[in-house]
């Protein structure tokens, strides 16, 4: 017999997303390879970055983020570049990402993203938008 326990901590989390992970190594082989990077001030300060990971076929952008003070200065697609160029390098031809209505969608339009799907009411009268991109153009 089994007992229903309500647990919210981060350790419930972490040990599902542990059995989640093991499953599903057992049906590709593919590994995550992390990938990143940043633009620093004169003082050693973060004033934008970018990070994701390669998996498999696919670069998966987790976040992309530029100081107020820094924007407008080309570091937004500066990283974005690096970060593509650097997937390619290690495999991946496409690569995906999901940014929220207020943020950056436009930019990745005119970098070549498109709107695969999107949820609308998120999280509450928002939208997210998931977009897909071709690293490698079929010649």
């Amino acid at each position: 017999m089994y007992l229903l326990h309500p647990d919210n901590s981060e350790q419930l989390n972490q040990a599902l997303r542990a059995h989640m992970l093991e499953f599903n190594a057992q049906h590709f082989d593919a590994q995550r390879q992390p990938l990143g990077f940043k633009y620093l001030d004169k003082q050693g300060e973060l004033v934008a970055g970018i990070s994701g990971h390669v998996f498999g076929n696919w670069l998966l952008i987790s976040w992309l983020w530029c100081d107020e003070s820094a924007r407008g200065n080309g570091l937004a697609d500066s990283l974005l570049t690096s970060l593509e160029n650097a997937a390619i390098e290690m495999g991946a031809v496409q690569a995906q990402l999901d940014t929220l209505d207020f943020q950056a969608k436009p930019f990745y339009e005119k970098r070549g993203y498109q709107v695969k799907y999107q949820l609308d009411n998120y999280p509450l009268n928002g939208t997210r938008y998931f977009m897909e991109k071709p690293l490698i153009v079929a010649e």
